[in-house]
């Protein structure tokens, strides 16, 4: 592809929070998360967690003020925090695991996926971007020519 590394301008954004008994987190105005205890994310299939951990909200400026994360623990710990956004992709690079020479030319990428998940006292950050392939990735299903990799960027225990 001729557009190495690949940037995003703007993000669709999400939060999932696991083992909490509040969680609560605003970012660009506007309020994520749980009010209730919420279950552990191994009693999830992986199929089920990778499904939970998507974006629905956007689109929103890659410059966005931190978001601001309060939660109360499973042991009942409250907790505060800031994620800068911002400053964790400061590069605008999308973050995937997709080789240049698997990338069709002339695609043009713009937006990707920015994911909080809260789980017990650990806030982790994620990233996941449909990135489209030559070859499909499922053989034999015309509609799997793409990957959309969740990784994860940034990670701390409170």
């Amino acid at each position: 592809v001729a557009d190495w590394p690949l940037f995003f301008t703007h993000q669709q954004f999400g939060v999932v929070c696991f083992d909490t008994q509040t969680c609560r987190v605003v970012y660009n105005d506007f309020e994520f998360g749980n009010p209730a205890p919420t279950g552990p994310a191994s009693a999830l299939t992986p199929q089920a967690y990778d499904a939970a951990l998507n974006a629905s909200y956007g689109p929103v400026a890659r410059t966005t003020p931190p978001a601001e994360v309060v939660w109360r623990s499973k042991d009942g710990s409250e907790l505060r925090t800031e994620l800068d956004i911002a400053a964790i992709f400061a590069d605008g690079a999308i973050r995937h695991q997709v080789p240049r020479e698997d990338i069709p030319e002339g695609i043009s990428m713009g937006t990707t996926h920015v994911l909080i998940e809260v789980n017990d006292r650990t806030v982790s950050v994620y990233t996941r971007t449909m990135i489209p392939t030559k070859r499909e990735q499922i053989p034999g299903n015309k509609h799997s020519a793409f990957r959309d990799d969740l990784i994860k960027v940034y990670s701390r225990t409170y």
